[in-house]
């Protein structure tokens, strides 16, 4: 199955979209101190109070995708009041008044780790595809990392562009541009 990156669905919408099932089995939820890996891309301080999420999701009962997220607390202090059993994290946040309007992703291979082996029923060190994500509201205010591993015997990932394309979504950046970079603009 390929799951396309020209709009932004949840997990659970594009499952259904394919007229398959999608399913989840929350392992864990916490209020925890920030940890360096992700509070950088949330542009928050180390030890900042996020909430992480670990879900297995599921296609049709087969473990297909170990979902590891961290949300801005203000936003994940939402999911202590939401069965994460029951679907989409994204459709019950958007009901609860929370904007994830945009999607920033890196997608790249990765060896399973003992977690990723386990839940997904993969020899450890078996390749993965990752999908890092971070998402955003309309006005650009981080909301969620996340670090997803997907088997790859079960999903693909898929663009299209063109010559015509429009201009680039802004990708923030607190980095100062490099000589490269700014000679090239």
């Amino acid at each position: 199955m390929s799951q396309p990156f020209d709009t932004f669905p949840s997990f659970s919408r594009w499952v259904d979209g394919l007229d398959r099932t999608a399913g989840q089995r929350p392992l864990d939820v916490a209020l925890r101190p920030a940890p360096a890996e992700v509070a950088d891309p949330l542009h928050i301080h180390e030890g900042t109070p996020v909430v992480q999420l670990v879900r297995l999701r599921l296609i049709d009962d087969r473990p297909t995708m170990a979902e590891r997220s961290t949300f801005v607390e203000s936003a994940g202090r939402l999911l202590f009041d939401f069965d994460c059993d029951s679907g989409s994290i994204y459709a019950y946040l958007a009901d609860q008044g929370v904007d994830i309007a945009v999607a920033h992703h890196l997608i790249d291979a990765v060896a399973a780790d003992q977690t990723d082996s386990e839940l997904l029923g993969v020899p450890l060190g078996a390749p993965l595809l990752r999908e890092r994500r971070l998402a955003r509201g309309s006005g650009g205010e981080e909301i969620e990392y996340s670090d997803d591993r997907y088997r790859p015997d079960m999903i693909s990932f898929t663009t299209e562009n063109s010559h015509q394309a429009a201009q680039p979504a802004l990708v923030r950046s607190r980095r100062p541009a490099t000589e490269r970079e700014k000679s090239a603009s």
